[in-house]
């Protein structure tokens, strides 16, 4: 679970004061030299670092791509990388951050944006580097999922959409052969699944959150924050939306609470590492698409089939589509001296074909069109990656806000919901408490981040 944002910054404070005490003034070695201060261009040209976490395969994808531009911009530009773990992650980069040894060019979580960004100081306003990287690839919406207070502090890797994903080859065992397209289908298709399998659910949603938040979206046709920290759904909202997701979970279209604590945890987990899934007791789940290619994957050894569903409608929508939000984003330091250098590197890495190709699919889906057509071409996108690039190009999406993810919003529906389903709350004590609830923790977030 994510710490609270004030707490990741103290503790980083902390950590840099200490780090103040050392007995010798020498910098750790992936420090020296960086962060803005620290930086500078040798005679042999300008040094730069690009930082980064993932598995091996993703470090060396992006690897080989950093040494590919080393050896051809031609500039005397020097990237050097700093690739980490996914351990700590906020509490590392926050550390980096307040000392001031962050690198010049650095990967960044969606809420980190909020927390450090918030004012459109954070990083470096990328509408200084326009001559030297191409923002024409991107969704001009979805461009702005990088802006905080009006200032573009960053650029989207990637889109995440919320979607439905179905064990097609489950639903088909139990004679279903034409999938759902609606939640009556849902409904439906989950009273044939349960007469033969009543611990059977047909979709898992990770978190009540998801299937709550699709719920209001199409009911009120808003997302649920604005960039100003104010709230577009009330306590009756989510009272409704409480109502909604347990009389499906009555159902079995949507898995109960009960049932996935149980079977899976407290905690919301990938379902490539959820065994009813794997074992088809839950026959399609509800998820961002940058989790397709291993669901896809962890099924075929099962020798069953992933596919994409339509978007469900609620009756009476204002909205008939889904959510979105970056998977990872890219900035520079609002301090660097070398901001053209750090520009056309981030151009190699996200748009040009020859980086483009040596980076890969190892991050997920990519938003510039430039990219995805030079993935395409490569044949680097197939299969379900495909129909995902297909789906979200034809979704109805709600951008969230960049705060969306704060542990306090998902703590909220998780604690109040389960005593509602429990049956020691009613309904509207559950709506009421989760208004309540991240009413208070937005007030906490536009304190620390305005």
């Amino acid at each position: 679970m994510k710490r609270r944002v004030s707490g990741i910054v103290a503790t980083a404070m902390a950590v840099s004061l200490l780090a103040g005490c050392s007995t010798t003034n020498e910098m750790p070695a992936a420090s020296k030299g960086a962060g803005s201060s620290q930086q500078a261009a040798s005679g042999d040209g300008v040094q730069l670092r690009f930082s980064w976490w993932g598995n091996d395969d993703r470090h060396q994808a992006t690897q080989q791509a950093i040494d590919q531009f080393n050896s051809t911009n031609g500039e005397g530009i020097t990237i050097t990388g700093e690739p980490t773990g996914f351990d700590n992650l906020q509490e590392t980069f926050a550390t980096r951050y307040v000392g001031g040894t962050n690198a010049e060019v650095m990967t960044l979580n969606f809420d980190w944006l909020a927390t450090f960004g918030s004012k459109g100081d954070g990083f470096l306003d990328l509408s200084t580097i326009k001559d030297s990287f191409d923002f024409s690839q991107y969704d001009e919406a979805f461009l702005k999922t990088g802006m905080m207070n009006g200032v573009q502090e960053a650029i989207p890797y990637g889109q995440n959409t919320m979607g439905f994903y179905l064990n097609k080859s489950a639903f088909e065992r139990y004679g279903i052969t034409e999938l759902p397209k609606t939640f009556e289908d849902y409904e439906k298709d989950a009273a044939i699944v349960t007469a033969k399998d009543p611990d059977n659910y047909l979709v898992v949603s990770p978190t009540i959150r998801f299937a709550a938040t699709y719920y209001l979206q199409q009911k009120t046709g808003k997302g649920e924050f604005n960039d100003d920290y104010t709230m577009n759904w009330t306590a009756d909202d989510y009272t409704e939306a409480v109502k909604w997701y347990k009389d499906m979970a009555d159902k079995h279209v949507f898995c109960s609470r009960e049932d996935y604590v149980e079977n899976v945890g407290n905690d919301p987990k990938s379902v490539a590492q959820n065994e009813k899934f794997l074992n088809a007791g839950y026959l399609g789940v509800m998820e961002w698409t940058g989790g397709v290619a291993s669901n896809e994957a962890t099924l075929k050894e099962k020798g069953d089939s992933l596919v994409i569903a339509e978007l469900p409608t609620i009756d009476n929508a204002k909205f008939t589509g889904t959510m979105a939000k970056p998977s990872l984003l890219l900035a520079i330091d609002k301090n660097c001296k070398n901001t053209k250098e750090a520009a056309k590197f981030l151009q190699y890495i996200l748009n040009d074909p020859e980086g483009v190709k040596l980076m890969g699919t190892k991050r997920g889906m990519v938003a510039s069109k430039a990219a995805q057509k030079t993935l395409e071409e490569d044949g680097q996108i197939t299969d379900i990656v495909k129909e995902a690039y297909e789906f979200t190009a034809k979704a109805q999406v709600i951008n969230e806000v960049a705060f969306f993810e704060s542990a306090d919003f998902n703590k909220a529906y998780q604690d109040n919901y389960e005593q509602f389903e429990y049956g020691q709350i009613s309904a509207e004590d559950c709506g009421k408490a989760i208004y309540e609830a991240n009413a208070s923790a937005l007030e906490t977030l536009k304190a620390q981040n305005q």
